[in-house]
């Protein structure tokens, strides 16, 4: 038992790749999201190869510049405060953007807690784009793993947010049904930053 109280278990862990998605198939696969005080978040799901669940895919604009959007996106120890479903974040070790974080996230209504330990990095940045991954070392389900690209628009007054997340929990349940959790998480994801982006300037 490690130290959090959970039995290690051993997942089938699948390795997932990250997928590109051109902006005019985002266009046409995605629902708009409406979010009180800002534009749309426009969400799709994007296929996987070799699974049967989808990733979530979300794109939204913050009214704030890159540099007020990337430490909340890096304030790993914090995501249980703003990010949806998560009860439990806590940093194991970190350098620079660079962490081990422990996560816990409550999925079904409460009925069940995902749990697992997360290598969260940034990338090499893609031009003006910043890319933070994360992806899951060991914990009770087969795949969790996402990425938010973080690009300034609007000669840097703005931040466009690209957010995607895969997760395959393990649970007896159809494919579909994780794909549109997958896709709501995600859109839920970026209003939740978009949130506490602004809470943290108003209160700076």
């Amino acid at each position: 038992m490690d130290s959090y109280g959970h039995p290690r278990q051993t997942s089938r862990m699948s390795r997932v790749t990250s997928l590109g998605l051109p902006a005019a198939a985002l266009l046409l696969a995605t629902s708009p999201v409406h979010a009180a005080g800002g534009s749309e978040v426009r969400t799709a799901q994007i296929s996987e190869e070799g699974s049967n669940i989808s990733w979530g895919h979300a794109v939204g604009v913050i009214d704030k510049p890159i540099d007020e959007v990337l430490p909340v996106v890096v304030d790993y120890a914090n995501y249980a405060h703003f990010m949806p479903n998560f009860t439990k974040s806590k940093v194991l070790a970190q350098r620079g953007n660079r962490a081990m974080v422990y996560m816990e996230v409550s999925v079904a209504a409460g009925t069940f807690t995902l749990w697992g330990q997360l290598k969260l990095s940034e990338t090499t940045p893609e031009g003006e784009t910043r890319v933070i991954e994360a992806r899951l070392l060991e914990g009770n389900m087969d795949a969790f793993n996402a990425s938010w690209r973080l690009t300034p628009v609007d000669g840097g007054a703005r931040t466009e947010v690209d957010f995607k997340i895969y997760v395959d929990p393990d649970m007896p349940l159809p494919s579909s049904v994780f794909s549109r959790e997958n896709e709501k998480a995600a859109g839920k994801t970026v209003r939740a930053l978009r949130t506490r982006v602004v809470d943290t300037a108003e209160h700076s």
